[in-house]
């Protein structure tokens, strides 16, 4: 066994450097760790990604941008820009379509249940979704596209679209406009 490991590069590393080859060994034993806890941890395989098959689903959603009367895709924004901000909106159908119900608390309890109550709750409060703030949101959206679009910016609709398929071809089956957002003050 022992000449073995010698002609490992585990083996080669801790003959020609110790303390480089333990922080090998250390480094991956966290590795195994961590996969053993669930945790998911770069810059290796992360079994979540893979775990489950793909089915496909009976209804799809797409999201719907108007603005000022035009339908904006995410195309026509700059590229970081625009899945960025689709990106924010599809996020946002996932809150509607969960009655705002957000998933920061149940995740900081699965992850951090040993954290202090105070914590928790105080993390909960800075990453949750308040519905009170749909107002900051659909102004961050005027300064968004604005900045984004390089103009002004009135109005911007935004609704969930859900589809399913029938022979191979996407059928509307309802639309649900989820906010609307007014410019306070025409912008310069």
């Amino acid at each position: 066994m022992g000449n073995f490991l010698r002609n490992t590069f585990l083996g080669r590393v801790l003959q020609g450097d110790r303390r480089l080859g333990w922080f090998f060994c250390a480094f991956a034993f966290v590795q195994v760790v961590a996969q053993l806890l669930t945790a998911e941890v770069t810059p290796f395989f992360l079994f979540g990604m893979y775990s489950d098959p793909i089915h496909p689903s009976p209804t799809y959603v797409r999201m719907r941008c108007e603005v000022d009367g035009a339908t904006i895709t995410q195309e026509q924004l700059p590229r970081y820009a625009g899945e960025l901000f689709f990106s924010t909106l599809y996020r946002f159908e996932q809150l509607d379509a969960n009655e705002n119900e957000d998933l920061f608390l149940p995740f900081i309890e699965e992850r951090f249940g040993w954290f202090p109550e105070e914590t928790k709750n105080a993390l909960n409060e800075r990453l949750a979704y308040d519905p009170k703030n749909e107002h900051a949101f659909g102004e961050w959206m005027i300064r968004y596209l604005s900045r984004s679009l390089d103009r002004p910016i009135g109005e911007v609709i935004v609704e969930r679209e859900t589809y399913r398929y029938e022979g191979q071809r996407p059928i509307l089956v309802e639309t649900k406009e989820l906010i609307t957002a007014h410019a306070a003050v025409a912008q310069p």
